[in-house]
């Protein structure tokens, strides 16, 4: 199984690196996104210290450094195994030994690889040069922030290969597709943290796994929780992770028992 995981993440890897142009122009794009956050947030708090127990430098830093994150482990599986659900090419997936979900796994760990060194890490350099983010709180901080954007990255796949397999039972996906990329923006704290939301919904936000793709890296790297709840929040995303694997595992496995290609 490692073997062939491995097998498909170096494919992917390979195959992003004949196209590095159009991952440049995605490293110009992410600091746009990122600039455009910054002087927002510094328009935002021209005339106020705090926001939502927020301050300005605080603020800054978690945009930008949750776009410089998404830029690593954002991956494209749901629409990819919509598409070959929607073509019949799902069809030679179910006569080959190897799970298709080790294949898209795999090939999502190839392209975060690719994306952290060519997307992530110049983003991040650029970004760091201009603006001056903060660094994290302390080295605890910084340990547990990387494996909460570890588990973000298991997350996010999830989400979209649980997506991608809804093509079976919805002909035209799209739609879906798109409000599902809103939520997640949203829900997962990726353009506002969850102190900015109405109180009446933030705990159904906090049970839910989407605060795992940003808001939790992000509330660790900035210190803004102790040691203790930094391990039960990581605990907690890691028990989504496996929740959202197994769900995915058992989706596939319904697909593969009563699949009919669309249109074939």
């Amino acid at each position: 199984m490692l073997a062939l995981g491995y097998a498909f993440a170096r494919s992917s890897f390979l195959v992003m690196l004949t196209h590095r142009l159009r991952y440049l122009i995605g490293v110009f794009n992410y600091f746009v996104y990122a600039t455009v956050a910054w002087y927002l947030w510094a328009a935002v708090f021209a005339s106020q210290s705090t926001v939502a127990t927020w301050n300005l430098r605080d603020m800054q830093t978690y945009v930008c450094v949750n776009w410089i994150v998404r830029s690593t482990y954002f991956s494209n599986a749901d629409n990819l195994l919509a598409a070959r659900i929607r073509k019949g090419e799902i069809v030679s997936d179910l006569l080959r030994p190897t799970s298709l979900l080790l294949q898209f796994y795999g090939s999502a760990v190839g392209e975060m690889v690719f994306r952290a060194f060519f997307m992530g890490l110049p983003v991040g350099l650029v970004i760091w040069l201009i603006y001056g983010l903060r660094a994290p709180a302390d080295y605890t901080a910084a340990v547990c922030f990387t494996f909460s954007v570890v588990l973000a990255f298991h997350l996010f796949f999830a989400i979209n290969f649980l997506t991608g397999l809804a093509a079976v039972l919805v002909e035209n996906l799209q739609g879906f597709l798109w409000a599902k990329f809103l939520l997640i923006q949203f829900l997962s704290g990726q353009l506002l943290p969850l102190e900015f939301f109405p109180e009446a919904v933030r705990p159904f936000m906090a049970w839910s796994p989407f605060p795992g793709i940003a808001h939790t890296p992000m509330s660790i790297y900035l210190g803004r929780m102790g040691h203790e709840q930094m391990l039960r929040e990581v605990a907690f995303q890691g028990a989504w992770t496996l929740v959202l694997l197994l769900g995915c595992q058992w989706g596939w496995a319904g697909v593969r028992r009563r699949f009919t290609a669309q249109g074939g």
